[in-house]
């Protein structure tokens, strides 16, 4: 069985920011608590972020549609315990009562049966 986690939050903010916080490498420097960012933002491109603890996120653009949906396959979080994934990360920003709900769904999270989500 296919397992995920999803949440969403509402952010007082036009989709443009909201958009570069997940997508601008300066962005996901100060919002991942990381040390470097490489992101190709178009569909086949590439995202990594090694963080500040020394693990590292990496995936692959699937959907990039701008101020709206950004989606990661092939995504993998690696650390010093292991590479946990294949997995698939999906942003939706919909854009109401003046700001944004974001909604973020992580697929995948049983690819390694000893894995539990933090």
């Amino acid at each position: 069985m296919d397992s995920f986690v999803a949440d969403a939050i509402f952010i007082d903010a036009p989709p443009e920011r909201v958009f570069a916080a997940i997508t601008e490498p300066l962005d996901l420097l100060a919002w991942m608590e990381a040390e470097t960012a490489v992101v190709d933002m178009f569909e086949g491109g590439s995202y990594r972020v090694e963080k500040a603890d020394g693990s590292t996120v990496s995936g692959t653009v699937t959907v990039y549609e701008l101020d709206e949906r950004l989606e990661l396959g092939d995504y993998y979080h690696e650390d010093e315990s292991g590479r946990r994934g294949p997995m698939s990360v999906q942003f939706l920003l919909e854009f109401r009562d003046g700001g944004v709900w974001l909604t973020v769904r992580q697929d995948g999270l049983d690819a390694q049966p000893d894995w539990v989500p933090f």
